[in-house]
């Protein structure tokens, strides 16, 4: 099972809302189940119509994605040095590469068993949460994903997720210096020309 595979698993998150008023876990395990049942219907979608994939992909993460978040965090300390309209920016570019990247990846998930952890952890701020789901290969191994979230108007929202010990914040956040290198630190050009590896 590769990273791709694996990643698709944000998804079964963020595809459904997720109040404040009930714990990460139940959340969690109620999108879960929600998006199982609808990955069959969605999937031939792919071949016959992209757009339409990809449109009904956007629908199910923007709202439930803390972008602006997410996007920070990749961006690092160029953050400070952008302009407001360059965090808009590369705040939409990220959300575009992240939709497509789980998009495709949604395609090449096989109907593996997922469950869901109820151990939840948390910390001294009441707004952050981690939930783990193990992702079961055909293969018999099992694959761990953690996702952080944060809790804003009473919904939670991913803003990291870590897949079989590899954080893909981090990857985001590599990949984004090393354009950020290329371009001689032209962050203009970088939200131009950012591409996500894999």
């Amino acid at each position: 099972m590769n990273l791709r595979t694996l990643s698709v698993v944000v998804l079964l998150f963020i595809a459904t809302p997720c109040s404040g008023a009930i714990s990460p876990y139940e959340s969690v395990k109620s999108a879960t189940d929600d998006l199982l049942a609808k990955l069959n219907k969605l999937r031939p979608a792919y071949d016959t119509d992209q757009g339409h994939f990809f449109s009904e992909i956007d629908k199910a993460l923007a709202p439930f994605v803390d972008f602006e978040g997410f996007s920070r965090g990749v961006m690092a300390k160029f953050y400070r040095r952008a302009t407001p309209d360059q965090r808009t920016a590369f705040a939409e570019r990220f959300r575009e590469l992240l939709i497509q990247t789980y998009a495709k990846a949604l395609v090449e998930f096989d109907n593996q068993k997922v469950v869901v952890r109820e151990d939840v952890k948390t910390g001294r701020d009441a707004s952050r949460a981690a939930v783990t789901l193990d992702i079961h290969g055909k293969n018999g191994a099992i694959y761990p994903v953690e996702y952080s979230l944060v809790l804003k108007d009473d919904v939670w929202k991913l803003r990291n997720v870590v897949i079989n010990g590899i954080n893909i914040g981090l990857q985001f956040k590599s990949q984004f210096g090393f354009y950020m290198q290329k371009h001689r630190n032209d962050i203009d050009s970088v939200i131009e020309a950012w591409r996500v590896d894999g």
